[in-house]
Formats: structure tokens, C-alpha cells, sequence
């Protein structure tokens, strides 16, 4: 659904379409990989600070209290 709702708009008129949305569609998918070899990578050297126990912790209670804040919104919202 995402490559026919957005490639459409980056392909001409007199375009080939076939052609033109396999080429962007590989553009999206190598730069995917990069993003995610480099993601893996930099995860990869942090890991042993990110999983020492006091930063697991502070990580925990800040994503606890992120989600009750999100409860709470969520409680006195209003239906419209």
C-alpha cells in the first residue's frame, strides 16, 4: 500500500512506470538496509552501557511513566 501511495507522485506522465517504480522501490529498499546495518551497528557498541543495571532502570521507569501519562490522557479524554 505505501508504494502505491506514494511513488505515484515522483513518476511522469511519459514515464515508463514499471521501470521507474521498480527503481524507486530499490532506491527505498537499499537505503532501508543501510538505515538498519547502521541502526544494528551503533546498538551493537552501546549495548553493554544500555544493559548495565542502573540505566535499564531509569529506561524502565521513564517508559513506565510515559505510559501512565498515556493512560491518564487517555482516562479524562473526551468522546467527541
Amino acid at each position: 500500500m505505501f508504494y502505491l501511495a506514494f511513488l505515484p507522485q515522483f513518476i511522469s506522465p511519459g514515464d515508463w512506470v514499471l521501470g521507474k517504480s521498480l527503481l524507486l522501490a530499490g532506491i527505498h529498499w537499499v537505503e532501508g538496509i543501510i538505515w538498519l546495518t547502521a541502526l544494528s551497528l551503533f546498538l551493537g557498541t552501546v549495548r553493554p552501557w544500555i544493559t548495565g543495571r542502573r540505566i535499564r532502570r531509569a529506561i524502565e521507569a521513564t517508559s513506565g511513566g510515559i505510559m501512565i501519562g498515556f493512560g491518564v490522557r487517555l482516562a479524562v479524554e473526551r468522546t467527541r
